[in-house]
Parts: C-alpha cells; structure tokens; sequence
C-alpha cells in the first residue's frame, strides 16, 4: 500500500521566484528539539515503490515542507525523512535545482537540511546520486520573498536517461545515526569524505528536516547544441 505524505507540496507556475511562497516551517526551530523528534522516527516502508511521488512540474517551481509529519526511510546512508517526486514527461533535457532554505535563527545557531538527491527508475533502482560535495551555497534571490540555501543542480536528458522519480534525503552521518555498518551506496565517498573534512566545525548544524524549493527548468545549453531538437 502507497503511504500518504505529510509533507506541503505546493506547485507553483509563477514566471519569477518572488511571486512564490516559500514553503511553511512544520518542525521544531531548535536543532536538538528538531534531533529529538528525529529519534522518534522509523521507516515508512520497505522499499522505494512505496513512496508517495508528488508530479513535478514540466517548468516551474515545487516547494516542500520536510517536517513533523514527513515520512522517514532508512536509506543507504541511514534512516532520514525524505521528500519523494514524479518527473515531468518531457522530451528535451532539463535541470532539476533543489534548493534547502536555511531557517530564521531562533535566538540560537541554526541548522540546515542538506540535501542529497537521487533519481530513480521506473523499477524504483537508483540510477544516479548527488554527494554533498556537489551542494553550493546560493544567497537569497534579489526579488521579494527570496531566501538563501544549499543548492545542488540535477541534469535531466530523457534521451539518453531512465530517471523517472527523484528523492532528497539527508545523509543520517551528518546528524550523528549513521548505520552500524558501511554499506554500498552510502554516499560517503571520499569526495563527500573530504567536503565534511573542509567544513568541519564551520558548517551549519546539520538539521533532519528543512525547506525545499524545486525550480524545473529548460537546459537551453543542451537544447539549443548542434545536432541537437
């Protein structure tokens, strides 16, 4: 049985980011009230085809609350909530930017959602990853209602790709329940390895829920390339 989603996903077609809302905070502002609700959660499902796959948009923007009611899935990497959705059925190559919003301070240090990103088949098999060494800060958007983030930029061709589901989770290492052992696929290659090393006690607290805002958008590089429709 398919589970239900807690987590807000509201689609929005605006031509400019600051004609959107910035998705709702549902989860504690504290990064250990928030770690302490973290404790408390368990998997939702056995495997991938159980997700509940909000549809993207083909062009646009997708907003999501990963919050109290999100639902967690012990991944690779560890147990982490997670925000699941449908690929747009397009034609030409695309790009996927998930953006995690970093939060008001609350009189405290605040933390941060970082965000890994996986495409799935339509087998629910993962066919690519992201690592954290792929994020980039990005500062709030000069136009109303902006908010600075951690980035990370998806490229889609359905040409030459099976991608059909995308998933962001956070890696559970970073908020101190990594699995008991290594397993394949667990993202802590050493590039990631060495980004954690870099940043160390200078990173944001990593925090197991946050705000994501999804731009979909045209890759008019690729599209518009020699040779290519």
């Amino acid at each position: 049985m398919r589970i239900a989603i807690g987590f807000l996903v509201a689609l929005v077609t605006a031509a400019g980011a600051g004609c959107a809302a910035a998705p709702l905070q549902s989860y504690p502002p504290g990064t250990a009230e928030r770690l302490t609700l973290y404790a408390e959660a368990t998997p939702c499902c056995d495997d991938p085809s159980g997700f509940r796959y909000a549809a993207l948009p083909p062009r646009g923007f997708a907003d999501a609350d990963i919050g109290r009611e999100a639902p967690a899935f012990d991944f690779h990497s560890g147990l982490s909530p997670f925000a699941a959705f449908e690929l747009p059925q397009a034609t030409a190559p695309y790009r996927v930017r998930v953006r995690s919003l970093f939060d008001p301070r609350d009189g405290g240090e605040a933390g941060v959602f970082y965000p890994v990103v996986a495409l799935l088949d339509e087998t629910f098999i993962v066919t690519y990853m992201t690592g954290l060494d792929n994020l980039r800060l990005e500062p709030a958007l000069a136009t109303v209602g902006g908010e600075a983030g951690l980035a990370v930029t998806v490229p889609i061709d359905p040409r030459t790709q099976r991608g059909r589901y995308l998933v962001v989770f956070t890696p559970a290492v970073l908020l101190g329940a990594p699995p008991g052992n290594r397993r394949e696929g667990d993202i802590l290659t050493p590039a990631s390895l060495a980004w954690m090393d870099r940043r160390g006690k200078a990173a944001l607290p990593a925090s197991p829920y946050g705000r994501l805002r999804i731009t979909v958008a045209p890759d008019l590089a690729v599209a518009g390339a020699p040779g290519q429709e």
